[in-house]
């Protein structure tokens, strides 16, 4: 169904229009309390001028996957890539890669997830306490990487307050029946006098995803009938979509009413395949003697060994001189490694990259009626890639950052004024060419509260994009991606405008938020495919284009309805994204229309819910790419929080897509090999301790 020629749909989209309000913070009536760590002034969904979405509390719990991405794909705004349950980063407005930054409690996650979407992000979602997305440019305090938007996933191993007690904690265990997973984390946090400490621990391992149908779509199916080509016929099984990972961390601080000082070491490894084997088939095809008959499990497919361990720094003071009401200083040391394992056993390419991410910022004492914040962000990484699948060169960037955020009140109306000045160098190995400029980014918005609960939000970011190492200087098969790159030197800096506007209202027995945005872009920068091949592999080069991506994000819950089995509520949502380029065509990977609704009924300790989301189906392609099919994801959600002496212990079993229906995400590339899990049974226990 093509919802273009629904004319049903457009009044449908409008009655359910809303921007995200936080999941977590929806249960208690108040998302005035739930406080954005990631905004510039710390503030809370009502006072920010910027598009936010806060996922926090029992919300979060059953949502845990095995990354960020599918944790947060059904959050409207966001999708995800998928290169099976483990490799999938979140994209934002039809944006991904590069322009969405990931963050660990306001430090940069500093692995090479963005480089291709093959690499898991290192942050874990089991460990997560609260997960914070701001969609659209945040790139005033987290550097001009950010221009689609960031994630920042708070885990309180480097604790910034003394626990009540002097020993707490949770142990959470769950498991996926598509996946077969067997998952469990463990939290202790206590202090003794002026000392505060935190310890976590997790695994989980899962086996091949369990999947509908075929690995191949429709679409790729009667392509490759119509060309000729082999059809691959395996089906009910995602092949090599296995994975194994362990991680924990020790942090500790020490805290007093003028001061904090924290640190925190952690480590995560992990082990996983992708399901893409098609992309390395010409590497085998040689040595391969039984290459027309169908592959056993195992015998072929890419497996990532990953590892990083990472240091974490925080201090803040409390006026340390006069007219500063505190300085915080947070700083991000890390040291990253994967190995992509052949199917022999061979180590086929190495990624490592050291990386350093420190920022410093004064948080300064009204000044004629201003408040804000200004301070400084250096971020150096150290990459390097050796063996075939080495397509970009080792580098080092330098990047240093200078920012400033301001907000006034003048009656009804907050202003929000702010810039950044950021200066980047990439210096590559072998090739004389480097890359040494600067970006300014600024941002204007206005906050008008015309009614008790009701917020009018208007934001204008300038954001200058620099272009990164893969972009200027790739030159290799990328075998993720089943394409060669060929980077671009000269290019130069991207430029987006992006205009948003929203409406919430966060109190009363309706509450609702719109948010419509659109970003006009001079020099996009994105991989255009040639018409050539190389090594097999069809040459894409990495060009600059004008482009425009506008869409909106909406959310609305009805007054709850009071029964004889408890209280019922309704949630409402759609979002929307279209990308396009200005001289004709459509930008690639842009997730289609999206809407649909659920069902809540909460009595006492126990609630329950099921969700409908519709996906249309995604024809405005780029050119090489495959339309996709429309889906219906169907889910249901049990919960009951039973008391536990002193404590409790939350049960809840979650389902999704019980329709077993074959999906199909448009955001990933691999959308054509590699469906998403087929009916799926989730299952888990959190203790409090």
């Amino acid at each position: 169904m093509d919802a273009r020629s629904r004319p049903w749909l457009l009044p449908l989209v409008l009655s359910t229009a809303a921007l995200p309000v936080a999941a977590g913070a929806e249960a208690d009536n108040d998302i005035e309390q739930v406080v954005i760590t990631a905004t510039p002034l710390r503030e809370s969904l009502l006072e920010t001028a910027q598009p936010v979405t806060v996922i926090t509390g029992d919300d979060l719990v059953p949502l845990r996957a095995l990354s960020l991405g599918e944790t947060l794909a059904a959050q409207p705004g966001i999708s995800a890539s998928y290169f099976g349950p483990q490799a999938s980063r979140p994209v934002i407005r039809g944006l991904g890669g590069e322009r969405v930054q990931m963050y660990e409690d306001g430090g940069e996650a500093l692995d090479v997830s963005a480089l291709s979407g093959d690499h898991a992000v290192t942050v874990d979602p089991l460990i997560a306490r609260q997960i914070e997305v701001i969609r659209g440019p945040a790139t005033l305090l987290y550097g001009n990487g950010a221009s689609g938007g960031l994630i920042n996933v708070l885990t309180n191993r480097v604790p910034e307050s003394l626990p009540g007690e002097p020993l707490t904690g949770a142990l959470e265990l769950r498991g996926n029946s598509a996946l077969d997973e067997r998952a469990g984390a463990l939290r202790l946090e206590g202090n003794s006098g002026s000392w505060a400490w935190h310890a976590d621990g997790y695994a989980r391992e899962t086996d091949d995803v369990s999947i509908p149908d075929y690995a191949q779509s429709r679409r790729l199916r009667e392509q490759l009938e119509a060309e000729g080509e082999e059809i691959d016929e395996r089906r009910g099984t995602l092949r090599n979509s296995s994975s194994k990972t362990v991680g924990g961390a020790l942090g500790g601080s020490f805290i007093s009413e003028q001061a904090l000082i924290g640190f925190a070491v952690s480590r995560l490894e992990s082990d996983y395949g992708l399901p893409m084997e098609h992309a390395h088939e010409h590497e085998h095809e040689e040595s391969d003697e039984d290459a027309g008959e169908p592959h056993e499990e195992g015998e072929t497919g890419v497996r990532i060994d990953m590892a990083q361990t990472r240091y974490d720094l925080k201090a803040e003071i409390m006026e340390p001189f006069r007219g500063i009401l505190s300085t915080r200083l947070r700083a991000t040391f890390n040291d990253y490694e994967h190995r992509e394992i052949e199917a022999g056993g061979e180590v086929g390419t190495r990624f490592e990259q050291d990386g350093v991410d420190a920022r410093l910022v004064f948080d300064h004492a009204p000044l004629a009626g201003w408040r804000g914040t200004f301070g400084v962000q250096v971020r150096d990484v150290d990459f390097a890639a050796f063996g075939e699948e080495a397509f970009v060169p080792p580098s080092r960037t330098r990047n240093v950052g200078y920012f400033i955020f301001e907000e006034r009140p003048l009656g009804p109306v907050t202003l929000e004024l702010g810039a950044r000045l950021e200066q980047q160098r990439i210096t590559p190995d072998g090739i004389t060419a480097s890359y040494d400029d600067n970006a300014f980014s600024a941002s204007a918005g206005a906050l008008w509260k015309p009614a008790d609960g009701y917020t009018l939000s208007l934001n204008v970011t300038s954001t200058r994009r620099h272009p990164t190492a893969t972009e200027l200087f790739a030159n290799g098969p990328h075998l993720a991606a089943a394409r060669f790159e060929i980077g671009n030197p000269s290019l130069a800096r991207e430029h987006a405008t992006t205009v948003d506007l929203g409406l919430r209202k966060g109190a009363g027995r309706w509450r609702m938020a719109l948010s419509a945005f659109h970003s006009d872009y001079s020099r996009y920068i994105h991989a255009m495919p040639t018409g050539l091949e190389k090594d097999g592999l069809p040459v894409v080069e990495y060009v600059q284009a004008d482009a425009t991506l506008s869409g909106f994000e909406a959310e609305l819950h009805p007054p709850a309805i009071q029964t004889a089995l408890g209280t019922l509520s309704t949630r409402l949502m759609a979002d929307y994204v279209r990308g396009k380029l200005k001289d004709g065509g459509n930008l690639p990977q842009i997730p289609p229309l999206r809407f649909g609704g659920g069902l809540e009924l909460v009595r006492d300790r126990f609630s329950a819910g099921v969700s409908v989301i519709y996906h249309d189906e995604q024809d405005r392609v780029a050119e090489h790419e495959l339309p996709t099919d429309s889906y219906t994801m169907v889910g249901l959600d049990i919960a009951y929080r039973a008391p536990l002496g002193e404590r409790t212990m939350l049960l809840f079993l979650r389902g999704e897509n019980l329709l077993d229906e074959d999906a199909r995400r448009h955001s990933s590339p691999l959308k054509d090999i590699a469906p998403l899990p087929g009916r799926a049974v989730i299952a888990g226990v959190r203790v409090e301790l």
